[in-house]
């Protein structure tokens, strides 16, 4: 009996055929593990289901890193898709303006198309003083029209931030509230990233027995993945917020100072948020050199969360002024101005 090896050009053929194959269907990319290729049949605001070779498949939202439709996914539609995915919302969009509906023959790919380009739309508000109505408009309108799709829970955050953007803070808490309401309670990293973010909603609106509620929720959830040891040390800062504004700003800054001794400063957003709260507690105490060393920490070296990086850029303007800097004042407001045009903090004067 012969031996037969596949030339090197044929199993390359071969190889770039099975891809070209796999590129006709639709496809559920995973966080990790496996690309799912098949034909989507239907959708929720928790799972995607797939059909592959006659088996249908449901894949957990939160277990989906993004989702393409074969050839019913024009080459706009997926630039443009991958550049928000990569933070080039600018870029994005401008890919998805070339993109007509119309030119669409399945919903669930309009509703793609309607949902990423109210995603950049908003994620240029936010951040670089884009048009904020417009872009809350939008995603109102993707949500409406799709209120089973599976980018609901994201819309849902989003339009969150857009309603704290312009101090709607009673909205947005309602927004965030429906992250944990629309999801199982299984989806423990979902719930409690929906009740942290309520949490921060009702801190704005000085509603600190409610949110410190909130926070006090996420601390005792019976998780002890990383994920949700990581959202616990977050919520252990917003509770430290809550006690600051209700008097207990010793405690608070005991709290925040071991928060920052025992964890590691790689985890710059945790020790952005708690350099913030020490921020503030010190000044309740009446502390501003403190305060002030406490804010140019976030300055910087945690500086990474546009929004933890403009609340200590606003105090720090404050600070730097009332230590007779004006110069650094000066400078730590045009930052602030400058970076974050979309940010409340930036509106304060």
């Amino acid at each position: 009996m012969r031996n037969f090896v596949l030339a090197p050009t044929v199993c390359l053929l071969l190889s770039v055929s099975s891809g070209l194959l796999a590129q006709q269907f639709d496809q559920v990319v995973p966080l990790s593990g496996s690309t799912t290729s098949g034909v989507i049949t239907s959708e929720t605001v928790t799972y995607v289901e797939i059909e592959v070779s006659g088996t249908k498949r449901r894949i957990p939202v939160n277990e989906i890193k993004r989702v393409t439709f074969g050839v019913d996914d024009p080459k706009d539609l997926k630039r443009g898709r991958d550049n928000i995915m990569t933070g080039n919302f600018e870029g994005g969009l401008d890919d998805l303006k070339k993109v007509d509906p119309a030119s669409l023959n399945r919903m669930i790919v309009k509703q793609d198309l309607a949902f990423y380009r109210a995603l950049a739309m908003a994620r240029i508000a936010l951040s670089r003083g884009g048009d904020k109505s417009t872009a809350k408009k939008a995603m109102m309108s993707f949500v409406v029209k799709a209120p089973t799709s599976y980018h609901f829970l994201e819309a849902a955050e989003v339009l969150g931030d857009l309603a704290v953007s312009q101090a709607d803070y009673a909205g947005a808490a309602r927004f965030y509230a429906a992250i944990g309401s629309k999801t199982p309670k299984t989806w423990t990293g979902y719930r409690m990233r929906g009740q942290l973010l309520e949490g921060r909603a009702l801190i704005a609106q000085e509603k600190f027995t409610d949110a410190q509620e909130k926070f006090d929720a996420v601390i005792a959830t019976s998780d002890d993945r990383a994920a949700a040891t990581a959202a616990k040390k977050v919520a252990e800062v917003g509770k430290a917020v809550c006690m600051t504004e209700q008097g207990q700003h010793e405690p608070a800054i005991v709290i925040l100072n071991r928060i920052i001794a025992e964890n590691s400063p790689d985890s710059k957003e945790l020790f952005g948020r708690a350099y913030n709260a020490l921020g503030r507690s010190y000044l309740k105490a009446k502390k501003d050199k403190e305060a002030k060393l406490a804010y140019l920490h976030v300055d910087l070296l945690f500086y990474g969360n546009s929004e933890v990086h403009a609340e200590a850029l606003y105090h720090l303007s404050k600070l730097w002024d009332g230590a007779n800097q004006p110069d650094h004042a000066v400078a730590a407001r045009n930052l602030l101005t400058t970076r974050y045009a979309g940010s409340p903090w930036a509106k304060l004067k």
